[in-house]
């Protein structure tokens, strides 16, 4: 029996693109786009790849899905409408954000913005991985608008949405038999020292906290090639961009992992530092809370005092407890399966 065809379109490759595809293939016959433009110069010619793939693809496919909502996407939801086929898109946190401060979200940047607003009106059907990014009150730090959400910016937005989180191979992470290093702290950010990422992935409170913490270690994977810390302190250990098998190793020797980032949508690394048995301290924000439920601890609000007394917090804790709580809480709730569920019922229900 031959597969449907499913053209799944992305602004580049990625681990959670390639987790994806992997989940489609058992079903559908996936036919693959990868928009990435070297640099914005070289966006038109993207669109003509996109235009050329499209006018040979569209019409013997079965459903359109795009990851996120950017440039990459209004071609593909505009020529799903003319061949009277689905368009999904998964939303996945910059393109639901607006940050002007620092510069991040695609709301920031007004032609962005609009090619973002056109695709989710004019999507089918929109996937968020959490429901804050449809809409939330946010309440973290003063850098962003106060409630957050695509729904926020794009004005009468009636394209209805089904929440399907991401999905996590426990297979793939999973502790290593190494010796936990006890009150050890591991933070992971691509690109760390580029644009805002270091203020945007709460690199800033990392730095600041570390030195009120002498006894402790704390470790920073991911530093853009070239980049470097001037004055870092002596506990931090900077690390560059790390395969799946050294995080894995980094995850099962630390104890705690820090994502303190401004926003998230569903982020990947404190899913997999979890699996590895590490404990979730998280910033209040998207679906952070949720992930790390009862088995971490949780920041209300960018504020370096009361980041002290939460490392106090999870310093104190049954470390061994919480690591196993953290592991379970990952397999049973974001499973690669229950997200591949998720989806192909929803296709189903698309197609009619």
């Amino acid at each position: 029996m031959n597969r449907p065809k499913l053209l799944f379109f992305f602004p580049n490759t990625s681990s959670f693109v390639n987790r994806d595809v992997q989940l489609l293939q058992s079903r559908y016959r996936v036919v693959t786009f990868a928009f990435n433009p070297s640099r914005k110069i070289f966006i038109p010619f993207s669109f003509v790849r996109q235009l050329l793939f499209l006018f040979r693809h569209i019409f013997s496919a079965g459903i359109v899905v795009c990851q996120v909502a950017a440039w990459h996407s209004v071609l593909p939801v505009f020529f799903a409408r003319l061949a009277h086929i689905p368009s999904v898109i998964f939303l996945a946190g910059t393109d639901c954000a607006y940050f002007p401060s620092i510069r991040y979200g695609n709301f920031c940047n007004k032609p962005l913005a609009w090619a973002t607003r056109v695709s989710a009106r004019y999507a089918t059907h929109l996937a968020p991985k959490h429901d804050s990014l449809i809409r939330f009150k946010y309440d973290y730090d003063s850098s962003g608008a106060p409630v957050q959400g695509i729904a926020v910016f794009v004005p009468q937005l009636k394209t209805p949405f089904t929440v399907i989180p991401n999905g996590f191979n426990s297979t793939d992470f999973s502790p290593l038999p190494d010796v936990r290093k006890a009150a050890s702290f591991i933070t992971v950010a691509a690109g760390v020292g580029t644009s805002n990422i270091n203020v945007l992935k709460g690199i800033d409170l990392i730095l600041q906290i570390a030195p009120l913490f002498p006894q402790c270690t704390f470790t920073i994977a991911g530093l853009a090639e070239g980049f470097k810390f001037d004055n870092v302190p002596s506990n931090i250990t900077t690390l560059p961009q790390q395969t799946p098998q050294q995080l894995k190793q980094l995850f099962s020797t630390h104890t705690y992992y820090l994502q303190l980032s401004l926003s998230e949508g569903f982020p990947n690394a404190v899913c997999e530092a979890m699996l590895c048995g590490c404990i979730p301290i998280v910033s209040a924000v998207n679906a952070l809370p949720d992930i790390a439920h009862d088995c971490g601890f949780v920041l209300p609000e960018k504020d370096i005092t009361l980041l002290t007394e939460l490392i106090n917090k999870a310093l104190a804790a049954d470390t061994q407890a919480l690591s196993l709580k953290a592991i379970n809480h990952i397999r049973k709730n974001y499973s690669p399966e229950q997200r591949q569920e998720k989806l192909f019922e929803l296709f189903k229900k698309l197609k009619g």
